[in-house]
């Protein structure tokens, strides 16, 4: 028997229905959001006309543009999770134009933009092209513009391991259902050696699932931990510090203010920023 073939449409919503049940910070919180929309009040004052690009399609940064009809391009390398994110915005924004390219070939000129904005955008970027990728966006930003930027960061203060890990889920299921609580103590696994690769700084968080679901099966871990101590993602994460990724980006930006989402102990891990370029 033929296995159902998925229909582009299936495949879209499939990925706002994922997107829609990602918790912060996974995507901009509302604390977030309003850090960044201060900003764009002020920018505003000065500029009735913005030029803004998105890496990535992120609803909740398109949300904010189309607010203050904020003429938009945005680009991601994936046609679907366009189509899957622009279900997801409360708002149109008629200003908005989507292109489908890599970050690191990006075809604009120099001082194209106003504004960039990006969340967690150069996870998916090598590590040993992060220069490069900086560099470009240094490129195409205006003199003065401004950079709203979002990053989730290991911490090297609150790691555990994975016996630890394992050991919490079994004291307390009922704590990793909060998918907020399950991400925290996924990421303070992110600078163990079996998950990490300090040369490429890489998390791999495949390694992480099966390394439950090997516990699973040898009885250690109920199979509960398979839905709600999984990620269930084959995908490796560029990860570094705080610290680490500031000392990168100041090499082409000067960092203007920055927030931190209070709400929950996992936003400790999670970076909001403006920069705006070096002189």
């Amino acid at each position: 028997m033929k296995a159902k073939k998925v229909t582009m449409k299936e495949a879209w919503n499939a990925m706002a229905r994922l997107w829609a049940s990602y918790p912060a910070p996974a995507k901009p919180s509302p604390v977030e959001i309003k850090f960044y929309e201060n900003k764009i009040k002020e920018l505003l004052l000065k500029n009735k006309n913005p030029h803004a690009l998105v890496l990535g399609a992120t609803p909740e940064l398109r949300n904010l543009l189309a607010k203050y009809h904020i003429r938009t391009t945005l680009m991601d390398n994936n046609k679907i999770s366009i189509r899957a994110m622009t279900q997801l915005m409360k708002r149109k924004n008629p200003k908005e134009r989507a292109t489908v390219g890599d970050w690191l070939k990006m075809p604009f000129r120099r001082n194209s933009f106003d504004l960039v904005l990006s969340d967690s955008s150069q996870d998916n970027i090598k590590f040993s092209e992060f220069n490069k990728f900086f560099n470009l966006i240094y490129k195409i930003l205006k003199p003065g513009g401004y950079w709203f930027f979002g990053a989730i960061c290991g911490r090297r203060d609150d790691q555990i391991s994975f016996k630890e890990y394992a050991g919490l889920y079994r004291k307390n299921l009922k704590y990793f259902k909060n998918s907020q609580n399950m991400i925290y103590q996924y990421l303070r696994l992110c600078f163990c050696s079996e998950f990490y690769n300090p040369k490429t700084k890489k998390f791999d968080f495949h390694a992480v699932d099966q390394a439950v679901k090997r516990l699973v099966s040898s009885g250690q871990l109920p199979i509960s931990a398979l839905k709600h101590a999984c990620f269930n993602l084959d995908y490796k994460q560029t990860t570094l510090t705080w610290e680490a990724l500031k000392k990168i980006i100041r090499r082409k930006f000067i960092i203007l203010s920055e927030k931190r989402d209070h709400g929950h102990i996992v936003m400790r891990n999670k970076w909001a920023a403006i920069f705006t370029p070096k002189k």
